[in-house]
C-alpha cells in the first residue's frame, strides 16, 4: 500500500491523486501563528513504508518549501522508508543562472535543502528550465503538461494552427504540443533588461496571418509579456489567439491584461488554481510518476 500526503500548498492535488492510487489518504490541517510561523498537525501518524507527499510551493513560498522540508523529515518519524517528494509548482526556479554580479542563484539551493531530506525523489511539473535537472536525474523529475493541452486544442477545431514559444528557451516546450496536434512550431525573440526586467519582443520570422495561434508557456507571472506577445500577433493580422500556461498565477490582474490584448481564451492547469485551470495535475502525476 502507499500513502499520499497533502501538505498545505494545493491539498486538492494530494487528494486527487491518492483516490487515482486507491491509496490511503492524510491531509495536513495548518495554521500560522501571529508571529507568521506555521503550525502543521497531519491526520494520521500511520504512514506506509511507500509515502508520496504533494506540497505545492506556492504562495506563500518560503513557508511552503519549509513546510515540504518538514513533511518529508516527520514521515520519516512515522515510519515511511521509500518517500517521493511531489511539488507540482517549484518556486525559486527561474533564478537558475547568475546574470548581475553577487545575485543569488537559488534554484540551486533550493535542490540541496530537499536532497537533504529522507526523501528518495522529487517530481515537478513544468520546471522553467529543464537544463537544471541534468546530472541530477536520480532524484529530480520532470513532468510536463504539455501534451495535455496539445489534446485540448486538438478538440478546438482551429484554423491552421501555430503554436508560439514567447522566447527561445521555451521552444522546446512548445514542440511537444505541435507534436501532438501535429501542427507548426516556432517562437518569439525576447530581450529583458537585466536591471529593470523590461522585455522587447521581436516578431520571429513567422507567418501568421489569418492562423489560430497558441502561446504556450512553462508559468505566467504578470502577464505582461505574453499581452505584448498577444498584440504583436494582432498587428500581423492573426487569426485567434490562445493561451495556455502550465502555472498561472493572477498578480495585478495578469488575466485582464491578457484578454485586453486580444486573446480569445487562456487555459492552464490547477498548480495554481483559477478560473483558468482547465488541466488536472493529479492525473499527469499519476501517470508520470516511476515508483
Amino acid at each position: 500500500m502507499t500513502t499520499v500526503i497533502s501538505g498545505p500548498g494545493q491539498p486538492s492535488i494530494g487528494k486527487q491523486l491518492a483516490e487515482l492510487m486507491n491509496a490511503d489518504h492524510i491531509n495536513v490541517t495548518h495554521k500560522f501563528f501571529p508571529d507568521g510561523e506555521r503550525d502543521m498537525i497531519l491526520s494520521s501518524e500511520s504512514l506506509d513504508k511507500k509515502t508520496i507527499i504533494v506540497q505545492s510551493i506556492t504562495r506563500p513560498q518560503d513557508s511552503n518549501l519549509f513546510s515540504l522540508l518538514q513533511l518529508a523529515y516527520t514521515a520519516e518519524e512515522f515510519g515511511a522508508k521509500d518517500i517521493t517528494l511531489v511539488a507540482p509548482y517549484l518556486a525559486y526556479g527561474a533564478k537558475d543562472r547568475r546574470i548581475l554580479t553577487g545575485e543569488v542563484v537559488s534554484i540551486y539551493h533550493v535542490f540541496k535543502l530537499i536532497r537533504a531530506t529522507p526523501a528518495k525523489r522529487l517530481y515537478v511539473i513544468d520546471i522553467h528550465n529543464t537544463e537544471v535537472l541534468k546530472g541530477r536525474e536520480d532524484f529530480f523529475h520532470n513532468i510536463s503538461a504539455m501534451p495535455s493541452f496539445g489534446k485540448y486544442y486538438l478538440e478546438k477545431n482551429l484554423n491552421n494552427p501555430l503554436v508560439l514559444a514567447p522566447d527561445f528557451g521555451a521552444k522546446e516546450r512548445v514542440s511537444i504540443i505541435g507534436k501532438v496536434m501535429d501542427a507548426e512550431t516556432d517562437h518569439f525573440v525576447k530581450k529583458r533588461d537585466p536591471v529593470t526586467g523590461e522585455t522587447k519582443l521581436y516578431p520571429h520570422k513567422i507567418d501568421v496571418k489569418d492562423r489560430d495561434v497558441i502561446i504556450a508557456d512553462e508559468v505566467i507571472r504578470t502577464g505582461g509579456t505574453i499581452a505584448k506577445s498577444v498584440a504583436v500577433l494582432k498587428e500581423m493580422n492573426v487569426g485567434r489567439v490562445f493561451i495556455a500556461s502550465t502555472h498561472m498565477m493572477t498578480i495585478n490582474d495578469a488575466y485582464k491584461r491578457i484578454l485586453n490584448a486580444g486573446a480569445e481564451e487562456i487555459i492552464s492547469t490547477d498548480s495554481l488554481p483559477s478560473n483558468y485551470s482547465k488541466i488536472q495535475c493529479a492525473p499527469l502525476i499519476h501517470k508520470g510518476l516511476k515508483i
